[in-house]
């Protein structure tokens, strides 16, 4: 990496030492445009060190375990041993266990990647007691059209 860097800081040198001889010898008929290839030949270096380091020297990659029913604390760790960041995004009352994950377990990740969590369950309905035959009689057509404060479309 140093080499890298101290070859590109060679390159800027030779550069500008070609500018300064170019500007101060020649006259250029449009300075614009020669300022621009000037530019262009400048960030050359960088856009090809970005494609060398992003292709051929990848970041690592890991495997993103699967925390679901792991307390909060146990999992932020579990998460971050492994190079990865953890995002919190809802946290319901009365609960420590995550209950959802995403991205899903079992995926590969590179390292650095943020994992999002759902803490806790949210309120649920209970399919196994169902509401009493009573509360479905409370309910009659009246009840369920529309008042006039919430309009048609809205019910």
């Amino acid at each position: 990496m140093k080499l890298m860097l101290i070859g590109y800081l060679a390159f800027i040198i030779i550069v500008a030492l070609a500018i300064a001889y170019l500007t101060l010898s020649l006259r250029i008929r449009f300075p614009g445009r020669f300022l621009f290839i000037i530019l262009l030949i400048i960030a050359s270096p960088v856009i090809a060190s970005y494609v060398l380091l992003s292709y051929f020297y990848p970041l690592p990659e890991t495997t993103i375990p699967d925390v679901v029913g792991f307390s909060e604390r146990d999992a932020v760790q579990k998460l971050e041993s492994l190079g990865l960041s953890v995002h919190i995004e809802k946290k319901y009352p009365g609960e420590d266990i995550v209950t959802f994950e995403r991205p899903e377990p079992g995926r590969m990740a590179k390292e650095g990647r943020t994992v999002t969590l759902i803490i806790g369950r949210p309120k649920s309905i209970n399919y196994f007691n169902p509401p009493t035959p009573e509360a479905y009689q409370a309910i009659t057509p009246e009840s369920l059209s529309p008042t006039p404060e919430q309009g048609e479309n809205n019910q």
